[in-house]
This record gives structure tokens, C-alpha cells and sequence, in this order.
């Protein structure tokens, strides 16, 4: 029985590691700047406004913020490989199946009018580029015109520009990726 534990153990640490690793080495280029996504309408802010937690309130900084609007945004949404990409975050949350182009818009928009009457030193936007796996681009080796290039949001805020990716905290909880110059 020990042994067993200890090798579930080594097995754990194991993995951990190697998911540190990896997330580390994970950074984006913006190749392009999507157009602004429109507002969601009343219904769809009253509701992801409602999971806000009452302790951020109005004094939530920018960045809980962001952690919550793509975790929200994965929370509600489910990756399909689609070829139709939806511009309206309000159609995509009805429709409840997205892939990368989708989930950054649904990011973009919640974001936006979250930190909107906080601040107006922080904003969202879609991009689209590469990924790179410590300093690897990865799109070489995926093959279609569908992965061609990648869409995530990059926020910018005091702090200064980052990127974050709800496809890839939907699935690995990835919170924020480095951007490359």
C-alpha cells in the first residue's frame, strides 16, 4: 500500500511538473487586431453580472476582472470545431458551442463592460496570431486552413499587455500567456 502511494505520488509531482513547464514556455505573437465585438444586450450582462462575486463588487481591479471574464466565458461555453466564426457574443452564448475566434469575442465583450465603469485605463481586444512552445511556433505542424493562425484576447491595463486564452483555460486552466514581440 505504500508503495502504491508513493509512485501515485512521484506520478503527481511528475505531471505538475511538466504542466509548469509547458505553461511557462507558452507565449503568443499578434499577427492582427480583430474589430471590436458588440456590447451583450441586458440579459445576457444581467446574468454573467449575477456569478460576479459580491466581494469584488465595484472595487474589483482589472485583473479579477479578467480571470472572470474567461472563466465565465469557459464556464458557459463549449469548444467545437466550427467553420462559421459568430461576431455577436450574444448569439455565441445562445448558441453555447465556440471555437477560438468565438471565445475571445465572448471575452472581449464581458470584459470590457465589466472594467468599463471601473476604469477606463483597461481594455480587451481580439487578436489573432501564433503560438509558440519556448520559442517554437506551433502552427507549422498543425496542418488545414482552420489552424492557420489563432485567436485570443490581449488585454492591456496599468500593469501593461498580456495575453489570455479561454480555449485554453476552458481546458488546462492557462490564466495569462506572455506575448512576444
Amino acid at each position: 500500500m505504500k508503495r502504491v502511494l508513493v509512485r501515485a505520488l512521484v506520478l503527481c509531482l511528475v505531471v505538475l511538473a511538466g504542466y509548469g513547464a509547458v505553461v511557462h514556455g507558452l507565449s503568443y505573437r499578434v499577427l492582427g487586431y480583430r474589430p471590436d465585438p458588440p456590447s451583450l444586450d441586458p440579459a445576457h450582462l444581467a446574468a454573467i453580472q449575477d456569478r460576479l462575486p459580491s466581494a469584488s463588487g465595484t472595487a474589483a481591479p482589472p485583473a479579477a476582472l479578467r480571470r472572470f471574464a474567461v472563466a465565465e466565458t469557459a464556464r458557459r461555453l463549449t469548444f467545437a470545431v466550427k467553420r462559421n466564426a459568430l461576431t455577436d457574443p450574444n448569439q455565441i452564448l445562445d448558441g453555447r458551442q465556440a471555437h477560438c475566434r468565438m471565445y475571445a469575442y465572448v471575452v472581449a465583450a464581458t470584459y470590457n463592460q465589466l472594467v468599463k465603469p471601473r476604469t477606463r485605463q483597461a481594455a480587451c481586444r481580439v487578436a489573432y496570431g501564433h503560438m509558440y512552445l519556448y520559442g517554437v511556433n506551433l502552427h507549422p505542424y498543425v496542418g488545414g486552413t482552420f489552424f492557420q493562425d489563432h485567436d485570443f484576447c490581449v488585454f492591456a491595463d496599468e500593469q501593461g499587455a498580456y495575453a489570455a486564452d479561454a480555449t485554453l483555460y476552458d481546458y488546462f486552466r492557462v490564466g495569462r500567456i506572455r506575448l512576444r514581440n
